[in-house]
């Protein structure tokens, strides 16, 4: 007996992976960029008011993430990457 496993396809009635959906999914869970008292685009304000941690806080965890991460995702991709040979 042969045991695989199949992947199901959603039903074709069902709404696509769009922008509507996703954000509709992000308002859903309170995930929303508030116009009043952000800085750039609101995304950090937004995730501390949905995390309920002070704005300023959200901000630096923000630009820490992305001094860590980007030179992680460098390094990965460096390794990953081919040369031209």
């Amino acid at each position: 007996m042969n045991a695989t496993t199949t992947v199901p396809t959603p039903p074709s009635d069902t709404p696509s992976a769009s922008l509507a959906s996703a954000r509709a999914w992000f308002a859903a869970n309170g995930l929303t960029r508030p116009s009043e008292k952000r800085m750039l685009g609101g995304v950090s304000a937004g995730l501390a008011r949905r995390y309920a941690v002070d704005r300023f806080v959200m901000r630096l965890l923000m630009i820490a993430g992305v001094l860590v991460l980007t030179p992680l995702i460098y390094v990965g991709l460096w390794v990953l990457m081919p040369g031209d040979e």
